[in-house]
């Protein structure tokens, strides 16, 4: 039996909190497109995101799956074997956190070890976090893991990146993303310490479930192939009141401020509560330029987070050399939406 089909036992296996939930996500899919009526109510995005982070599936892996397989569950299940990364321990920690149990011992182990860790960030980087809402985690990862990444990076692409003739030949590359989600050399980064003990201190706890992001690939732009963005956005749901969270970026490379660097608008994490329904409608980019923005520059291994309240995107490249980065960020299982979608499952169910 090959790796796919263990972990498509697996989630067939899972037929109490686990299968319902999973059957919940697909019948919002699946009844609509198919012109029926839905008697149940769509699962809470950030609950839905965080049960998809944890079987190992981005976002837009997540939504392609659910279309590909809206006519049949079972598919459904398929697709979430191929695209995720689904073991027993994924497993065992998303059924406690939907049951509202402990987590498993090896967590609870890790979570332990963490919380006794010397701090990441000290003082100064929590003022700079709190004045401005963003910081720098220094050697966040080492070189090691930032060559491995590359790597990973060139061979999706199926180019060598040393080769600035092929920067631009990948079809495999959307705009500056990179939809490489699962490798050994991601799932890497994703497990370090040090990342996890920086997130810990902003969120003030060690329970933290790690996203399933993408890479990016941002060479520099020419005539023929200038940047095609994102810029400056929110990746906010300005129609729920807003709470706290956070994003991430690891740079691969040393960065320059002009060589395509996160640009985010210091600060105005303190703006945005008093000031939301002025920005509802998501601004043109130059409007929120015009708010302050700031390329940060950082090294290779150096890690970005900041406050999701912060206007955040690229920029043009400028520079003669590639920006390469891993997307990671690290959020606590949303309980707080739990007891709501549980009352609304037993109803529906």
């Amino acid at each position: 039996m090959n790796k796919h089909d263990l972990e498509l036992e697996n989630l067939e296996v899972e037929s109490d909190i686990l299968g319902i939930y999973l059957k919940k996500i697909w019948t919002a899919v699946h009844n609509p497109l198919l012109s029926q009526p839905n008697q149940h109510t769509k699962l809470d995005f950030l609950l839905e995101k965080a049960m998809f982070d944890l079987l190992g599936i981005s976002q837009a892996d997540a939504v392609k799956v659910l279309y590909e397989s809206a006519h049949c569950y079972q598919t459904f299940l398929s697709r979430l074997a191929y695209y995720g990364n689904i073991n027993e321990l994924a497993l065992a920690r998303l059924c406690s956190y939907l049951k509202q149990e402990v987590q498993p011992d090896e967590v609870q182990q890790l979570n332990t070890q963490v919380k006794h860790m010397d701090n990441v960030l000290c003082e100064d980087d929590i003022l700079h976090w709190q004045t401005h809402g963003f910081v720098v985690v220094k050697n966040a990862i080492d070189q090691a893991m930032c060559d491995n990444v590359i790597h990973a990076i060139g061979e999706y692409l199926q180019i060598d990146i040393a080769d600035n003739r092929q920067w631009y030949s990948s079809e495999k590359r959307s705009g500056i993303m990179v939809e490489l989600i699962q490798h050994e050399a991601l799932n890497q980064v994703r497990r370090s310490r040090r990342v996890h003990k920086a997130f810990s201190q902003l969120w003030h706890t060690e329970d933290l479930i790690v996203s399933s992001d993408r890479c990016g690939f941002n060479p520099p732009q020419t005539t023929n192939y200038p940047f095609s963005g994102p810029d400056l956005h929110w990746d906010v749901n300005f129609a729920k009141p807003l709470t706290f969270g956070t994003q991430g970026i690891i740079y691969l490379t040393d960065t320059e401020q002009d060589q395509g660097a996160l640009t985010l608008v210091p600060g105005f994490h303190k703006t945005l509560p008093h000031e939301v329904s002025k920005y509802q409608l998501q601004p043109e980019p130059a409007t929120l330029h015009q708010l302050g923005s700031k390329p940060i520059a950082a090294n290779a291994g150096d890690m970005i987070i900041w406050h999701h309240f912060l206007p955040h995107g690229s920029r043009a490249n400028l520079t003669d050399k590639p920006r390469i980065v891993q997307y990671l960020n690290m959020y606590p299982f949303p309980s707080e939406h739990l007891e709501c979608e549980q009352q609304a499952t037993k109803r529906e169910w």
